[in-house]
This record gives structure tokens, sequence and C-alpha cells, in this order.
């Protein structure tokens, strides 16, 4: 035993004695490396310090004048307009476009945004009935002069901002593929050409047309080699950029962000620095960043970046790099960087040969700019989005063909029926196999496994190919399925046009890098990293943003059921702008559960404000006390009704109070794919009884419609409600008392729900309505904000294929349809045992608020990308959200005229789930409408006696109060406001 525990000492002095060796050794090593970069970089500045006010709209100003002094010039065509044009959304003009020859031609249009906005605008041109869709680039810059930290000393991203001024640019190509900006084709001579905006309203000042042919310099590098320069003493300069310090960037999606290692500079084990370019919101074609340095000394110099390229497994990414405007040398026009894997990486331009390829710098200011471009994917991604199509094509007309009934034991003769099936699936076929074989020189060995899918797919399509009578039992195969044919290569299409990068840093140099670069062995700095978040982790024991954090009682305390990314963001809007205007300090808390507010509630461990919970969680806590009634506010309804929608207000409403503000909405719209739609004249449904007229031709295809109840096992009031709503009818008596879904018009809501399902064959289950929108077996259908988001962000097969239209209602007898769905999203509250319940309602007022809403959903999006838009409740702000297609943004708008919500009771959850058997009932188990909710009356009733009993309204069997019920909340303002109640200035 003795011997044991003596070796067991022995051996945990060695591991501590190896862990401090690792420790010392690897803080000096780093400790070192991070002093000569630091060095570097500051030497580098101070060359500038001359030059250093030189503000980023003057880069951007120097930068036009360098990029497009002689392509303004040259251009074949010139139109200044000595009136700007004003193009508001969906405007039009036309304007003659004189070419010499036939041909390709890009556009330089000189604009400028007539609104703030940090979105790129997009034009539509219509040449000969052929319409291009471009981008036109929206310059941001970040203001660094003032670093912004959190409470806990993690620097956040600084706010960007747009230019003020005019821009000039070449409107780039809409589908983010091509290496080129937008190429119209033209005809020589006069071209008349419709010019549409579709988003933000613009003024432009100029547009020009440039030959394609002309665009990019085509001198390889040893012809500018040969060119003599004049050169300074020839030396070991070097010039160290951080990545992240850019001048201006293109885009408002590229962001900068944290990389909490110790491979990229700057870095701190306990606090976050912003440290390089995220790799994942640099990635799409004509995405530009601009840097700016200055040079001492005149010379060659060469140029390397410390970069990671880990989303696209073994597949190199393509960029065009610039220098003062210009690219320098045909090599630099598509230049690949090779895959990294999640490792940072020195990485020194050089041509196939391997040998640094060297650009010559004067002495002064230049900028250096990066461009995303697809490269020589760009015939690829082309050939597989349109194999695609036409897969989804030829799945529709087989689904045409055969119909919903596919018999097993019958054959077809594929020849006779559709004679383009087999030579286009050959075709497919055999292309797929030559462009693997041009991807495998481009990608190499370890880029195969990314690309494997190509040979997988042909190989697929042979063997379906050696039975073509048997086609159509391969519809899954070819179109629709998860792992379809269709899906494999549209998804390869996205990985081929995505091309991340992030970047730490920049060397513009001379001589070797290696005296700079990191150090080649990262293993000790490593240990080092490791060893010092153990020992912390000892001693720091809170997460940060937790509700458990003491806090400045002074303080105004917000718990925000959402992820770090909006709260940090919300935390640096409000230090930034609510608490200087106010004086109020605002601490936010990341809530771990909402569902469990009831239980701090009653512990007393609850804040002065709850943001972002579900709207259904303040009733839960209002009936039992625990909530301030914001409508004691004199001010609230006129808050409320000039910046939300009121009715949204409806589930906290208790007790003729309302005890909470919709802080997010959602929205409930009909999505149709317009190709299909179009290609079997299938029109857009306005009601219900229009829907049931569709689902024959629908069906008869092998498709069908989906609704909201498709996705749920448990029907819930968010997708039951809006039949009822557009029936007239009521789920509860006025009184509170008992259910009414017996009454007539319940009775028709349940009719209309139940035959949708059981007469005209809507699937009973839909594992994924987002899924089959995309294969196209389920091409129209009722969705919400979510899907909308997805469809924008992760549905690239089908972009520009689908459309929005407001959802199918219930035509009344003067001919008005009624829309109604419910939109009620997040809300937030006041508890009742604040102290600082004028503090909270001020704040919620500001946070609220048009500008402020605004402001916050475009920084969000500006940080962290498009799926990060924030579905605002404030009217006022949606309209002027960027992000959103203004046509659907009408629909939506018009959708939420028609918002009506279930006043939530306390025994609601009985109703809900009764009203969800009796679907069951009928749809599933074939069982008599009435019989079922004549069933489920009863217990209803029971349940509602129950809870109004613990509650209060109910002693010993007899009604002591109504528990009011209101149809909407323009009912409970003439009956409850108009007579003086609900208000009160007294604050409990």
């Amino acid at each position: 035993m003795k011997k044991i525990l003596i070796w067991s000492g022995i051996i945990a002095l060695t591991v501590i004695a190896v862990m401090l060796v690792l420790y010392f050794s690897g803080r000096s090593v780093y400790t070192r490396f991070i002093t000569a970069i630091a060095q570097l970089v500051e030497k580098s500045t101070s060359k500038s310090q001359g030059i250093s006010t030189i503000s980023s709209f003057d880069a951007y100003k120097k930068l036009s004048e360098l990029r497009f002094s002689d392509t303004t010039n040259n251009a074949v065509f010139k139109l200044d307009l000595e009136n700007p044009l004003v193009l508001g959304n969906d405007e039009t003009t036309t304007i003659l476009f004189s070419v010499p020859n036939d041909g390709e031609y890009a556009v330089v249009i000189k604009y400028r945004y007539d609104n703030f906005t940090t979105s790129s605008g997009t034009l539509e041109f219509e040449v000969e009935k052929k319409t291009y869709l471009g981008i036109l680039d929206n310059f941001t810059y970040y203001d660094f002069n003032e670093k912004v930290y959190d409470r806990y000393g993690n620097e956040i991203t600084p706010e960007q901002k747009p230019f003020e001024g005019t821009y000039l640019t070449f409107v780039k190509d809409a589908s983010r593929i091509s290496h080129y900006p937008l190429l119209l084709k033209l005809n020589a001579g006069e071209n008349l050409i419709s010019v549409k905006n579709t988003r933000s309203p613009i003024v432009i000042e100029g547009i020009y047309l440039v030959a394609g042919s002309s665009l990019f310099v085509s001198q390889p590098y040893a012809e500018y080699r040969s060119v003599k320069r004049h050169e300074g003493k020839s030396g070991e300069d070097i010039i160290v950029i951080e990545a992240e310090g850019i001048s201006f960037k293109s885009d408002s999606l590229i962001s900068l962000t944290n990389e909490q290692t110790a491979l990229v500079t700057p870095y701190e084990i306990l606090r976050r620095k912003i440290n390089v370019i995220d790799e994942t919101t640099f990635k799409q074609s004509g995405q530009e960043i601009f840097w700016s340095f200055y040079v001492e000394t005149p010379g060659y110099y060469k140029i390397a970046f410390r970069y990671k390229q880990a989303t696209n497994r073994g597949i190199p990414i393509f960029r065009r790099i610039y220098l003062d405007g210009k690219v320098p040398f045909k090599e630099f026009v598509e230049y690949p960087f090779p895959y990294t894997g999640y490792t940072w990486k020195d990485y020194v331009l050089k041509n196939e040969q391997n040998e640094p390829l060297e650009v010559y710098l004067d002495k002064g200011f230049h900028i250096l700019s990066m461009e995303v471009t697809t490269g020589m994917y760009e015939d690829t991604i082309k050939f597989l989005q349109n194999s695609v199509k036409k897969l989804q094509e030829i799945g529709l007309e087989l689904r045409k063909l055969v119909g919903n009934n596919l018999d097993p034991n019958r054959t077809w003769n594929i020849e006779k029926y559709m004679p383009n099936a087999v030579p286009d699936l050959t075709h497919i076929s055999q292309s797929l196999k030559a462009e693997h074989e041009k991807l495998v020189g481009i990608v190499g060995k370890q880029g195969l496994p990314s690309i494997a899918d190509m040979l997988v797919c042909a190989g697929i399509i042979d063997n379906i190919l050696r039975k073509p009578e048997k086609l159509p039992f391969y519809i899954d195969v070819l179109s629709e399925g998860a792992s379809s044919i269709a899906q494999r290569l549209s998804e390869l299409s996205m990985r081929l046009k995505e091309q991340p990068m992030g970047i730490d840093k920049i060397y513009v140099f001379q001589g070797s890098l290696d005296r700079f670069a990191y150090p080649k062995s990262t293993f000790l700095i490593t240990a080092y990293e490791e060893l010092q978040k153990l020992w912390l982790s000892l001693f720091n024991k809170n997460e940060a943003y937790s509700i458990y954090e003491k806090v400045d009682e002074a303080s105004l305390r917000v718990w925000v059921n959402r992820p770090v990314q909006y709260v940090e963001t919300l935390q640096y809007l409000t230090d930034s702008d609510f608490t200087r205007k106010t004086g109020i300090k605002v601490i936010f808390s990341i809530m771990p559960n909402e569902q469990k507010l009831v239980l701090a509630s009653a512990a007393n461990t609850v804040p002065d404000v709850a943001m972002s919970i579900s709207n259904w969680i303040p009733f839960e806590l209002a009936i039992r006390n625990a909530l301030f009634p914001l409508s004691y506010f004199p001010d609230f309804f006129t808050f409320a009704e000039k910046n939300i929608n009121v009715e949204t207000l409806l589930p906290m409403v208790v007790d003729d109070k309302v005890y909470g503000i919709t802080e997010t909405q959602n929205f409930y719209v009909l999505f149709y794919r317009k190709d299909i739609i179009e290609k079997f004249s299938i029109p857009i449904p306005d009601t219900w009884d229009d829907v049931k007229k569709i689902l024959p031709e629908l069906q008869r295809r092998g498709m069908n419609f989906s609704i909201p109840m498709c996705e749920q096992t448990t029907k819930y009031f968010n997708t039951t409600g809006p039949f009822f709503f557009q029936n007239k009818a009521r789920l509860y008596t006025k009184d509170g008392m008992k259910t009414a879904i017996n009454e007539e018009n319940s009775v028709k809501a349940f009719e209309l729900m139940t035959d949708l399902f059981a007469i005209y064959g809507i699937p009973e289950q839909v594992a994924s309505f987002y899924n089959s929108f995309r294969y196209g077996r389920i091409p129209i259908g009722v969705g919400d904000f979510g899907l909308y988001v997805t469809l924008l962000n992760a549905a690239d097969e089908i972009y520009g294929l689908w459309d929005i239209a407001p959802s199918p209602g219930v035509r009344t007898e003067n001919g008005e349809i009624l829309r109604y769905q419910v939109a009620g999203d997040r809300a937030i509250v006041i508890f009742a045992n604040s102290n600082k319940k004028e503090k909270a309602w001020e704040f919620i007022k500001w946070w609220m608020s048009k500008d402020t809403q605004v402001k916050f959903a475009r920084m969000m999006v500006n940080r962290y990308g498009p799926t990060y838009l924030w579905n605002t409740a404030n009217i006022e702000a949606f309209k002027e959200l960027d992000f959103i297609d203004e046509k659907h943004k009408k629909v939506i708008l018009e959708q939420w005229k028609w918002i009506r919500e279930v006043q939530r009771h306390p025994g609601g959850y009985m109703v809900e789930r009764e009203v969800s058997n009796i679907w069951n009932s009928v749809v599933i188990e074939g069982k008599p409408l009435r019989t079922s909710i004549d069933r489920s009356v009863i217990l209803i009733n029971r349940e509602l006696e129950r809870k109004l009993t613990e509650f209060g309204y109910i002693i010993n069997g007899k009604k002591i109060k109504d528990y009011r019920m209101y149809d909407s909340m323009e009912e409970f303002i003439e009956t409850v406001i108009n007579r003086g109640e609900g208000e009160s200035t007294t604050h409990h």
C-alpha cells in the first residue's frame, strides 16, 4: 500500500512537472510571437500616420477613381443624367441603349440610396423578354475609433454604417454564380431595356455599358514583371494588416467575429476579441473586402494571407485579388486558396511552379481588396442547377403520367409518352461523368469525397435506364426523396457556389515570411492555452449573462429568452442608446427555461422584466398574480395602437387587464411553387372552396396541399383557431363558464377542418412541409415565418421558383373573404414585485419603438447573417426592414390585417385538447362529428367548472363573477376602456 502511494505521488508530481514545463514553454513561445506581431502591426500603422486621417469614404472615392477611370472613359455607351432618376420600389423606367456590336455587356451604374439602408439593392433588366436580375453594392464601414465591450470585457463587433454619397460600381449577378458582373446580351444598334427597382428607392445619376471581353486584365505574370519599374533599396520590409481592421466592404452581410483560439491574433483566453473575418459570411460571389495600407519603400512585394477554409471539405475556394482597384495580372483573376481544415495557415500567393507572385508598390497609400468568385466552378454549378431543374421536370411529367396510384405490376412505354425522358437522363449521366473528371483536376485527391455524388448519381441513372419501362417507379429516386438525385446535385451545387474564407491577417512583405509567420509547430502554444483554460475554469464559475449573476440593485434586471447573440446585441444597443439617454442601467440575462418562470415567481426570484417569452406564458403568470398589468400605464393603449397590431394582445388579457405586449409577430401565408402551379395552370386559391377545387388537379398528379395542422400530432389553437375565426365561431360563451364549440358556427368550423382531410384528401401527416415543398410533392400550402426564412436561406435549388399570397379564407354573404390567422409570437412582461415598474415601462417603450426595432433588426442581420431575420411586431419598423422582398412584404402586411387570437382561459388546455380529439375522432377514427362534439363538450365543461372554482370565479357550484371572454381586442377596447375600466394610475 505504501509503495502504491509513493508511486502515485511520483506520477502525480511528474504530471504536474510536465504540465508546468509545457505551460511556461508555451507561454514563452506565444508571448514572443504576439509581441512580434503587435510590433509589426504598430510599425505598419505608424508608417501611415501622415495619412491616417483619410476616412473610409475618402478611401472609397480614391478606389472608385482608380477602378473606373478607364472603364467610364472607354464605355461603349454613356448616359450621364443631369436630372437624376429617382426609382422607387417596384417602379420601372425604360432606357434606349446603343452598342456597336452584338455581344455581352456589363453595366456600370452611378447611384445613391434615397433612404438609409444597409442591404444591397436589386434591379431587374428586361431585354427582349429576357429578364436579368442584378445586385447593387451597398458599401459599409466600421467606426473603429471606439472599441465596444460588454460587461465582461468581451469586445463586440462595432456598428457598421453605410456611406453617405454616390456609388459607382458594376451591377452584379444576383444568382451569385457568375465570376463576372451581370452581363446583358445585346444586339448591335439600339436596344430598349426596361429597368425595374425591386428594393429600396435609389437615385440613378449615370449608366455606362462596358464590353464583357474587356473587363479583366489578360496579361500573364511574366509579362507584368517584364516591365521596368523604379525600385527603392531592396530590403526586408513587412506590413502586417489585421484582417478585421477593414477599410470598407461591398456587402453588409460580411461580418467580423471572434475566433477563441491562440492560433489567431489578437487573442485573450479570458476575454473575447474581434480578431477575424467571419468565414461563414464571406462566401458569396461578388462580395468584396478592402484594406488600406501605406508603403514606405517602393519595390516588389509578396502577399500572404493567414486564413481558414474548413467548410467545403477538400475543395479549394477562389478569390479575385485587386491592388488599387485593378487586377494586376491574369493569375489574380481567379486565384485558388487550398482547403485548410480547421487550422489557420499562412499562405504566400504563388504561381503553378510554386514561385511567389510579387506586385509592384510605389511609395504611398494603397488599397488591397479581395472579391469572392466561383472561379472554375461556374460552368459546373450552372450544369448542376440545370440538371436539377430537368430532373424535377421529368418527375412532374411522370407524376402527370401515372397520377397518384402507382400499379406495381404495370409497365409504361416511356418513349411514346415521354420521348425526351430517356435521352435527357442519358445526357445528364454522361455530363456528370465529364464534369466530375474536370473537377478532379481542380480539387485533387483530397476533394474527391466532396464531389463523389456526381459519379454516384450517374451510376444510379444508368441503372434506372436499363429498364426505362419501369421509370415511374423511380420518381422518388430521381427528384423527390431526401436522398434523391436532384437533392444530391442541388446540395453539391450549393457547396460549390459558396466559397467561405475566414481571414486573420495579411502580410505584404519582402524577403521570407518565415521570420514573421506563426510558429510551424503549435503544440506548445496549444498546451499553454488549454492549461490556462483549465486553471481559469477552477475559479471562474459564472457563465456569461447568467440569471444567477449578482448585479447592481439600482439596475433594471431583464431576463431574455433568446440565444447569446441576441442578448449581446441587445445589451450593446441598450447601453449605447437607452442608458445614455435616460441614465437607466439595464442588465440582461439569458433565461434558461421560460416554462420555469411560474416556479421562479412562486420562489420570488424573478427579474423586473421578462422578454421574448411565448405569448401564452403571460396568462399563466397573470392568473397567479405574478405580473403587473401594463394596461395600468396611462399611455399603454396609445402606445400599443401606434406601434403594434393590438389584436395580438388578446392572449394576455385577464379580468379586463392586459399583462403583456407583443415583441415579435408571426405570419401564416400561402406558399406556392410558381413553376409547378404555372405548368399545370392551377389557379392560386383565395378561399377554402377554391382549395377544394384544385385538390383533384393536384392529387391526380401525385401532389397535394398542406396546412399547418398536417405537421402537428396534437392540433393546437394556432392551427385550429383560424377555422373558428373564419366561420365567426367561438370557443367559449361570453361569461367564460362553458364552451361554445357546439354552437352552429363552431360546427361549421369543425366541418371545414375535418372535410379537408376526410373528404378532400389533404394528408393527415406531413413530416416536413419544407422538404415536401422543395421536392415538389406538396407545391402549395400554408406556412409561417420560420418556413419563409428557411426557404430564403436553405432552398437554393428553387431560388426564384416560389412565391407567397394571402392565406385562404371563407367568403361571407357580402363577398368579403375572412382570412383570419393567428400571429402572436413572443411577448414582454413586467413582474408584480418589481420596484422599478416606471423604469421598466420606459425601457419597453424604447425597445418597441420603430427606430430601435429597425436598428436592432439591421444589426442582427449584418452581424450574423440573413438567418437572423427579426420578425418585429412593430408594423412601421417591419415596413422598413431591408432584407425582405418588397412584394412579399406587401403580402405579409395584407395578411396582418387579418389577425385574430385565442383568448386564454384557466381551463383552455382542455378545450385545446378536445378540439384536437374531435378532429382525430372524425378524421382518423371515422366517427360522426356531432357525436364527437357532444362528448367533448361534457368533458370540457366539467374541467372549466373545476378550474374556475380553483381561481375563485365559482364557489360552491355558483358563479360569483364572469370570466369575461372577448372575440377580439377591438371588442375589449370598446367594452372595457371606453367605460373606464382596465386603466389605473395607481401602481401597486
